[in-house]
C-alpha cells in the first residue's frame, strides 16, 4: 500500500482559551476570550464523593477603570499580552489604554490555607490621562442548586474589615476585601456595573437590605491623577467559606496579608514559586525550559492540600479540563516527574494518599488465574472521589477495573524511594504494600506470565470487554520487578526474589503472546486474534520501561507500525490505536511524549527530536499548557485541558529521561523471539530497520529550537489511509466518563516480522511501502 503523506503538516498554533490558577484547596479559571474569571470552584476535584459534586459559584469578576467621568470595564478592552508569569500560578494580562499600561494579575495564593483568589491591577502613566479610579466587580452566585443559581442571596458590608459577605441557599459565604483601604464600596441594589458605566462613585452600600436575587458586590480606589512614567497599585482577595462565616474567612486572609501591599503580595507570591520550582534538565532550550518549569507548576497545582484523607491526591486534569479526578494511571506519572523534578515532598503526599485511601468494593473482580477468588488490595482499581474513596464509573459493559494501576504504584513508589532515600516510609508502608499491591499482581498473574484480563489504560469497562491487555502486562512487569528492589531495601529477601521471578515472567510474556503477525507489540491477544486494528501505542512503555531491548526486532516492528499506522492526517504525532472511534482516532499528546523517548532509545533521534520538538512548540503556542489530545485533523488542543499526568508529567518525565540510557527493570532484557534466538540474522532485529526517518519538517524557515540541526517546528507524518474507517472491534469506551455514579529498508526476514520501505518524494515527504504479514496492521475499510 502505497501512503501519500499530507503537503504540509499543520504548524503549532494556539488553540487554547482559558488559563488556571489553584493552590490545591480550590481552582479558578480565566478565560483568555472574555478577559475574566469565569469559574471558582467549590473544590479543586470534581467530586467529593458519589453525591455530591463541586460546585463553581463565580459567574463573573473583573476589574474596571474610571478616568476622569468616563468608566470602562477592563472585560471590554482586549488585551495585548495573556501569560503565566512564568513557571508561576500567577495570569497575567496587559493592556494599553488611553495612554495608561495597565496589568492585571489573578492567581490563588499559595501560602494561604483558603480557598482563595487574589486580583491586582498595576496602573501606569505613559500618557496624560487623570484622575484615575480603578474598580472590581464580584459577581458569584451563592443560591440554591449545583450550579448555584442567584435565588435568595443577601449581601452585608463589615466596615472593621473593610470587606463584603455573600450568603444564600448555598449555605457558604463568599467573601471579599480590598488589600488597602477602598475609597468607596458598594453593592446591589446599587450595581458596581451600571455605576461605573456612567462614571459615577459607588455608594458606600451596607448591604443588600435583605435577600435579593443576584446580588453584586465591588469596590472602588481612587488612584488620582499619576505623573508620567508612575505606576499606583490596588488589589482585593476573594475567599470561600464553606461554614458561611465569611468574617473568618476575611479575618484568615487579613492576617495572611499582614498589611502588605498589593505589589509586594504579587512579589511575595513570585519568589515562592521561584523557590519552589528547580531548574530545567542541563541541555534543555529556552522553550523547552519554560515548558518544563510551567509544567511543575501544573503539577503542583493539581495536587490536592485539602487537610484529612483528600490530602496528596493529583488530580488528572485542573479545571476546566474536564478530568479533574484523581486516577491511579495519571497520578503515577505526576508522581514520577515530581520525583525527576526534585519535589520528593508532594511525590510522597501522592503516595501516601493511596496508602491511606478507601478501596475495596471491588474486590470480587479480583479473582485472579482462574481462582474466581478476589483478594484484598489497596489501590484503587480505576479512581479516587476527592475525599480518598473509591471511584470506578459504570456504564453498559459495567465497572471499569484496571489492573495496571497496581503495577504503576509500584514504579513510581520505586522511582520515589530510590531517589530520595526514604526508606521510613516504605518500611511503615511494607506490611501494606505487600499483600495488597505487589501480592495482588502475582495473584492474578497467569501461568503464561500474561496479567489477567482487566480494562486497563483506555478503560473499555467490564462484561466481555475485558482483555489480556499488553499495557497492563507490561505495567505489571515493570512493577513487580520495581516490588523486587522494595523488598530488599524492607528487609524481605524472600519476597524480592519471587517479585524478580514474576516480574520477568510477565516481561517474557510480552514477546512470546501479545506480538502481532508483525512482530509489532498488539493492544491485546484478543485484539490480535481478530485479525484487524489490533495496533495500540501504549504498549511503546515497554521500551521505555526496560523490559525489551529497543534497539531489537520487537522494539523496531512496534514503533515503525506505529509510524505507518497511528499517525493522523494532521501529520503531527500519534492516535493511541487503530479501532476508529473518535476518542481512541486524534492525537495524543501522552503517546507523543512517551513515544518521543522509546524513539531515542531505539536510534531514530531525528523523529524523537522532531516529535518532542512540535509538542513544545505547540505547548508553547497555548500557555504552556498542555492538552489531552490535539485534533486529528487541525492539532486544535481538544479533550481536557490543562492535563496533569498525561501532560505535564510526561513533559518533565520526557525532558529529564532524554539523552539517558535505559535500565532493564528486571535485570535483563527479554530475549526477543527470531533474534537471541537465533532465527533472524542481524542486530537490527532480523531485518527491521533502525527507522532514521524523521517527521517532515515543513518549509526551509528559521528553527525555533536549536536541536542540532533538526528543525524544532518538525511535522509528522499522517495515517495510512487517513479517510478510512475502522472496524471497531477492540475498544467499546469512546473515553473517560467523568459524572459520579455514571458513567525503514529491506523485508523481514524468516520471522516473518514487518519492514517499511521509506521513500521521500520531490516535495520531501516520506511515503511508505507497508510489507507486514497477512497484511494486518494496516488493513481499514474504505468509506
Amino acid at each position: 500500500m502505497l501512503v501519500a503523506r499530507p503537503a504540509s503538516a499543520v504548524e503549532p498554533h494556539r488553540s487554547m482559551a482559558t488559563l488556571s490558577s489553584s493552590n490545591g484547596l480550590g481552582a479558578l479559571v480565566w478565560d483568555a476570550t472574555q478577559y475574566k474569571i469565569t469559574e471558582f470552584l467549590e473544590h479543586p476535584y470534581q467530586a467529593a464523593n458519589a453525591s455530591t459534586t463541586s460546585r463553581n459559584f463565580a459567574y463573573d469578576s473583573y476589574p474596571g477603570i474610571r478616568i476622569g467621568t468616563t468608566g470602562t470595564w477592563l472585560n471590554t478592552i482586549a488585551p495585548t499580552l495573556i501569560e503565566y508569569v512564568p513557571a508561576t500560578g500567577i495570569i497575567h494580562s496587559q493592556r494599553s489604554f488611553q495612554g495608561l499600561l495597565i496589568d492585571e494579575y489573578d492567581f490563588a495564593p499559595m501560602s494561604l490555607a483558603e480557598n482563595a483568589s487574589v486580583m491586582l491591577v498595576k496602573v501606569t502613566q505613559n500618557g496624560s490621562a487623570g484622575p484615575i479610579d480603578v474598580y472590581s466587580i464580584f459577581n458569584y452566585q451563592v443560591g440554591s442548586g449545583n450550579p448555584p443559581g442567584t435565588d435568595s442571596e443577601t449581601a452585608y458590608y463589615d466596615s472593621t474589615l473593610d470587606a463584603y459577605y455573600e450568603t444564600g441557599p448555598a449555605s457558604v459565604a463568599m467573601a471579599f476585601t480590598s488589600i488597602a483601604p477602598s475609597t468607596h464600596h458598594g453593592c446591589t441594589p446599587n450595581n458596581p456595573f451600571g455605576l461605573l458605566n456612567s462614571g459615577s462613585n459607588l455608594q458606600d452600600d451596607s448591604g443588600s437590605g435583605g435577600a435579593t436575587t443576584g446580588a453584586v458586590e465591588g469596590f472602588q480606589t481612587s488612584m488620582g491623577t499619576l505623573a508620567a512614567g508612575a505606576s499606583a497599585w490596588t488589589g482585593w482577595v476573594t475567599a470561600l467559606s464553606p461554614t458561611a462565616n465569611g468574617q473568618s474567612a476575611i479575618q484568615t486572609a487579613k492576617t495572611w496579608l499582614a498589611g502588605r501591599t498589593a505589589d509586594k503580595v504579587l512579589s511575595d507570591e513570585e519568589a515562592a514559586w521561584a523557590s519552589w520550582v528547580t531548574p530545567a534538565p542541563a541541555g534543555a532550550n529556552a522553550l523547552e525550559a519554560a515548558l518544563q518549569q510551567q509544567a511543575q507548576v501544573l503539577l503542583k497545582m493539581g495536587q490536592v492540600t485539602e487537610s484529612g484523607a483528600a490530602n496528596g491526591q493529583i488530580l488528572a486534569a485542573v479545571t476546566p479540563g474536564e478530568w479533574n479526578i484523581t486516577w491511579v494511571r495519571d497520578m503515577a506519572y505526576s508522581t514520577v516527574a515530581l520525583v525527576k523534578s526534585g519535589h520528593y515532598a508532594e511525590a510522597k503526599a501522592a503516595l501516601a494518599f493511596q496508602m491511606g485511601a478507601s478501596v475495596g468494593g471491588y474486590e470480587s473482580y479480583l479473582g485472579g488465574s482462574g481462582s474466581g477468588t478476589g483478594v484484598p488490595y489497596q489501590i484503587s482499581v480505576c479512581r479516587y472521589y476527592g475525599d480518598g474513596s473509591e471511584w470506578s464509573d459504570s456504564n453498559t459493559d459495567g465497572p471499569n477495573i484496571e489492573f495496571d494501576g497496581f503495577g504503576l504504584f509500584l514504579w513510581a513508589l520505586d522511582e520515589y524511594v530510590a531517589a530520595s532515600g526514604d526508606t521510613a516510609s516504605l518500611d511503615a508502608w511494607w506490611p501494606t504494600i505487600k499483600p495488597k499491591v505487589a501480592d495482588v499482581l502475582v495473584h492474578l498473574q497467569e501461568p503464561t506470565g500474561m496479567i489477567s484480563p482487566d480494562s486497563s489504560i483506555w478503560e473499555v469497562h467490564w462484561d466481555g470487554q475485558q482483555r489480556h491487555f499488553t499495557y497492563t502486562t507490561a505495567a505489571a512487569a515493570n512493577g513487580l520487578c520495581s516490588a523486587s528492589r522494595l523488598a530488599t531495601k524492607a528487609g524481605d529477601s524472600t519476597s524480592s526474589t519471587t517479585y524478580m521471578t514474576q516480574g520477568s515472567m510477565a516481561r517474557d510474556a510480552l514477546v512470546s503472546l501479545l506480538r502481532g503477525p508483525s512482530g509489532a507489540f498488539g493492544q491485546s491477544t484478543e485484539a490480535i486474534a481478530t485479525g484487524s486494528d489490533w495496533l495500540d501505542a501504549s504498549p511503546i512503555e515497554a521500551v521505555n520501561w526496560g523490559l525489551i531491548d529497543p534497539m531489537k526486532h520487537t522494539a523496531q516492528a512496534s514503533m515503525s507500525a506505529m509510524l505507518a499506522g497511528l499517525v493522523p492526517p494532521s501529520g503531527r504525532g500519534f492516535m493511541r490505536d487503530q479501532t476508529g472511534q473518535y476518542y481512541d482516532s486524534q492525537e495524543w499528546v501522552f503517546i507523543d511524549l512517551r513515544s518521543e523517548r522509546a524513539f531515542e532509545l531505539g536510534g531514530n533521534t531525528a523523529l524523537s527530536t522532531s516529535l518532542f520538538a512540535w509538542n513544545t512548540d505547540q505547548g508553547a503556542e497555548n500557555f504552556n499548557e498542555l492538552s489531552e489530545l490535539h485534533d486529528a485533523t487541525t492539532a486544535d488542543y481538544a479533550g481536557a485541558a490543562p492535563m496533569v499526568g498525561f501532560g505535564s508529567g510526561a513533559y518533565v518525565i520526557a525532558l529529564a529521561d532524554r539523552g539517558t540510557t535505559v535500565t532493564p527493570s528486571c535485570g535483563t532484557f527479554a530475549v526477543d523471539p527470531g533474534v537471541d534466538a537465533g532465527v533472524d540474522a542481524g542486530a537490527d532485529g532480523g531485518g527491521f530497520p533502525v527507522f532514521d526517518a524523521a517527521f517532515p519538517t515543513g518549509d526551509a524557515t528559521t528553527p525555533k529550537h536549536d536541536g542540532g540541526g533538526v528543525k524544532a517546528d518538525g511535522g509528522g507524518e499522517s495515517s495510512a489511509d487517513a479517510g478510512a474507517t475502522h472496524d471497531a472491534s477492540v475498544s467499546k469506551d469512546s473515553g473517560r466518563t467523568g459524572a459520579p455514579g455514571t458513567d525503514a529498508g529491506e523485508s523481514a526476514g524468516s520471522s516473518g516480522g514487518c519492514a517499511v520501505s521509506m521513500s521521500k518524494d520531490a516535495d520531501g515527504w516520506w511515503s511508505a511501502v507497508s510489507l507486514i504479514a497477512l497484511g494486518l496492521v494496516l488493513r481499514r475499510k474504505r468509506s
